[in-house]
């Protein structure tokens, strides 16, 4: 299974981007993408515009999908095969709306779910009153370039672990918001990218992985995290059963497009239920750790440097591994 990086949040000229879609899937491919999804405000127009020939040309995979934008909160929604309406959805009534994604084969993922809210950016804050969480399937944790610079994202990700510290099942992603080719592409920011883990190169491939929660979010260095009990070796978004486990855990090549940012990867974690259960320092090949599982979920952090970042920050983590107790 190759793990691919995407750029999963865009916008063209059909919504509020300065970008044709053409240019979009151009500047996704330049910077080292291997697809991206279409993502536009409350249309999918940009779709019919990705012609067989954009599609050779870039070599990019394309997941069509929309940003319902509402003033509860933006929604991606990606993959339908029906149109869903999203102009009368409220707080009390986003489960039918799910359910009715789910229906018409999409997956839903919540955009910047801490974002500044009414009066200042109404509708940006996540404010649906959401009970089956299990008809979503992915947090954005990472909203805009550099990760770290804005408060929203420090806010997502505890938010985030409060979901899954109570009970539900939720993949990460990241996601430039992107509107507007760089001025400079010779000197690009600090950029993140979604890596899907893909059984089969193409859109269904995607969509897979984001339903089944094979998923991590970098600035750079792409985590490689299993855990083993008894002979059989579980992967992201997977259950392992509640016990003795060794988790092996590594670092695959780094993507190409921040090289500029030196991006230093220093240490690995494991983070269990929200706490740090093993720290060790980023070396050659794979290395296991034997730990005692509890119920709840298991995840993989890197940390270190990079220009400007002024200390240590995250520059990786992925979706958890779920534990169980035996029945």
């Amino acid at each position: 299974m190759k793990y691919l990086p995407f750029e999963l949040h865009n916008h063209t000229r059909h919504s509020d981007g300065r970008f044709l879609t053409g240019e979009l899937l151009r500047s996704c491919a330049a910077y080292g993408y291997r697809g991206a999804a279409l993502t536009d405000h409350n249309v999918f127009t940009a779709v019919g515009e990705v012609t067989p020939e954009l599609l050779a040309e870039t070599g990019m995979i394309v997941i069509p999908g929309i940003e319902w934008t509402t003033f509860y909160g933006h929604l991606l929604v990606l993959g339908c095969k029906r149109y869903v309406d999203w102009r009368f959805v409220t707080p009390d009534t986003i489960d039918h709306a799910l359910m009715e994604i789910r229906e018409a084969g999409g997956i839903a993922g919540i955009a910047h779910p801490c974002e500044v809210g009414a009066p200042l950016m109404c509708g940006c804050h996540w404010d649906f009153k959401v009970t089956r969480w299990d008809l979503v399937s992915y947090v954005e944790v990472w909203s805009e370039e550099n990760p770290h610079k804005r408060t929203k994202n420090a806010l997502a990700l505890p938010w985030y672990d409060a979901l899954l510290n109570a009970g539900h099942r939720l993949g990460v992603s990241a996601g430039r918001d992107w509107h507007a080719a760089d001025s400079d592409p010779s000197n690009p920011p600090l950029l993140t990218a979604t890596c899907l883990g893909m059984e089969s190169e193409d859109t269904g491939g995607a969509m897979a992985a984001l339903r089944e929660g094979r998923s991590l979010v970098t600035l750079g260095p792409v985590p490689v995290f299993s855990v083993k009990h008894g002979d059989r070796i579980y992967g992201l978004g997977e259950s392992v059963p509640a016990g003795e486990i060794s988790a092996a855990v590594g670092l695959d090549s780094a993507l190409p497009n921040n090289r500029a940012w030196e991006v230093k990867p220093e240490c690995i974690r494991l983070v269990m239920n929200g706490r740090t259960v093993a720290e060790l320092p980023c070396g050659d090949g794979r290395r296991k750790v034997s730990l005692t599982a509890a119920s709840g979920w298991l995840r993989m952090e890197v940390w270190g440097t990079y220009r400007e970042s002024q200390g240590e920050r995250m520059l990786a983590l992925t979706s958890p591994i779920y534990v169980e107790e035996s029945p």
